[in-house]
């Protein structure tokens, strides 16, 4: 919860809590530390951490260096360990071998400021087996003078293990254990539409690393990265309404074929949005705003972000270039500053949060539904992307393996209410972690299909069909931990049920 101080409708100040994403029931947590604007990732366990924060707010501490991890036993978060600098705005990563980076730029006092006017260079490496502390590795030089400032930046886990690092208009592939550069990105000067486009707060846009392809080995990656707001932007400036999309490819040595960002249109501008990958590889693009940017207020209280956009979009990556957009059912519920969207367990996407709520403007002809609570917005919704509706070809996940080794073979056991439908695909989804624009954690790994239900001697003796797949081939293709595992027949998935990669013995 951003803002302990607002008007929860229940009458609490709590600024972290459990929904049970069933009932709807919610359950505050404990803790002492300032979390607005906080990072924070799944640990290999399954339970969540909590990293970096605010500065003190209402009743709660400095938390800019804190590391959590929820206790559900108790319903706390639990202080385990500091940081050495302090970190605000900061990008959680966990990495292969289950520590976690934390990265951002972070104003005094409690980060060093040099010369330069970069207030903190560094980045820190924590090992929630080791908790107290954390090692500390300078980033380039390069970086920091290309990037200005790095908020939230855009990072994933390569199938290598290095780590891609994008800010505004500029990026590098870095070794996370050392904080060496391994290659500079291309950046997108030469792509006249795109002159300007900047992606970190506050000029916010959204970013999502494609599905990791049985097809090519893994070897494969697409970054896309949608909106954004111009440099000279500001709160009536109409956003970014370009994508960009890049390939990079991993050779037989371990080096990148690296391609150049190719711009495409999207149907509305939209900044401080959220994507949102399904289990089919689209990207769904919710929440934002058409006008503005991030931030707390401007003179007199109002919004930065405003013109709320309230049309989703779907993005088809394997549709043909010119056709790749599509325009989705339009919401009520304004949802601009610190809001989220993340997929659930049944396929569908949950919405949540928005601040400001009672201070943006938007065109007198649109209609919407504004928060009864006034300056924050507690409703929760569920969307339902187009495919939920496709009833007859959800295959339902009868009986799954709680846990998975790496090209360990399984088999599932499904029905699906079409008898002449099968799966055709099966993909692994590490569950969501979403502030700011930027989803830190969620990732789609494709299963190698071994053995399907083609023909009738696959029908199990209740009726159930089966379907059998090898694992993820190793930890820097699907880093240890929970994820939701999918069927899809054809492009339509049905329920999940969780499974935990797990490192083989």
């Amino acid at each position: 919860m951003e803002r302990p101080q607002s008007n929860h409708p229940d009458g609490k100040h709590f600024n972290a809590g459990l929904m049970d994403s069933v009932t709807g029931q919610f359950t505050n947590v404990q803790t002492k530390f300032s979390m607005e604007n906080c990072g924070h990732s799944f640990l290999e366990n399954g339970t969540v951490a909590i990293l970096a924060g605010h500065k003190p707010q209402s009743s709660y501490v400095e938390g800019r260096r804190a590391l959590q991890v929820l206790n559900l036993a108790s319903r706390t978060l639990d202080s385990v360990g500091s940081l050495q600098f302090g970190h605000w705005l900061a990008t959680a990563t966990r990495l292969p071998n289950g520590m976690i980076t934390i990265m951002s730029d972070s104003p005094a006092p409690v980060g060093p400021v040099r010369k330069d006017g970069i207030k903190n260079p560094f980045y820190e490496l924590w090992d929630p087996a080791n908790p107290a502390t954390t090692t500390v590795f300078q980033l380039d030089n390069d970086f920091l003078s290309n990037t200005k400032y790095f908020y939230y930046p855009f990072n994933f886990i390569l199938p290598t293990g290095d780590m891609f690092v994008w800010s505004n208009k500029y990026g590098q592939i870095i070794n996370p254990l050392t904080g060496k550069k391994v290659l500079v990105l291309p950046n997108w000067k030469d792509i006249p539409q795109a002159k300007g486009m900047c992606t970190q707060y506050p000029f916010s846009g959204t970013a999502a690393m494609l599905p990791l392809r049985v097809a090519s080995n893994y070897t494969e990656v697409e970054i896309m990265i949608f909106g954004g707001q111009w440099s000279y932007g500001w709160v009536n400036t109409t956003a970014v309404d370009l994508s960009m999309r890049l390939k990079i490819k991993i050779l037989p040595d371990g080096s990148y074929d690296v391609g150049k960002w190719q711009a495409e249109t999207m149907p509305s501008p939209r900044v401080s949005g959220t994507s949102v990958l399904l289990p089919n590889g689209m990207v769904l693009l919710i929440n934002g705003a058409k006008r503005g940017l991030l931030g707390d207020a401007v003179s007199g209280g109002g919004a930065m972000l405003n013109e709320p956009n309230l049309t989703p979009v779907l993005y088809d990556p394997q549709a043909p270039e010119g056709s790749r957009y599509k325009e989705l059912a339009r919401g009520s519920i304004p949802r601009l500053l610190h809001s989220a969207a993340g997929l659930t367990l049944n396929g569908t996407v949950i919405l949540s949060g928005g601040d400001r709520s009672s201070r943006y403007w938007m065109p007198a002809d649109e209609s919407y539904s504004a928060s009864p609570t006034g300056f924050a917005e507690y409703r929760v919704e569920l969307f339902a992307p187009p495919q939920v509706f496709d009833t007859q070809h959800r295959p339902a996940i009868m009986a799954c393996p709680f846990s998975v080794g790496f090209r360990d073979v399984m088999s599932i056991a499904y029905v699906i209410p079409d008898a002449s439908a099968r799966v055709t695909s099966v993909v692994l989804i590490a569950p969501s972690s979403d502030t700011h624009t930027f989803n830190m954690h969620q990732r789609i790994v494709e299963l190698e299909i071994l053995d399907s239900d083609n023909d009738n001697n696959h029908v199990g003796v209740d009726g159930d069909r089966t379907v059998t797949v090898r694992g993820p081939l190793n930890a820097n293709v699907a880093p240890p931990g929970p994820y939701m595992i999918f069927l899809l027949s054809g492009r339509t998935w049905g329920p999940a049920q969780w499974i935990n990669v797990v490192r083989n013995q």
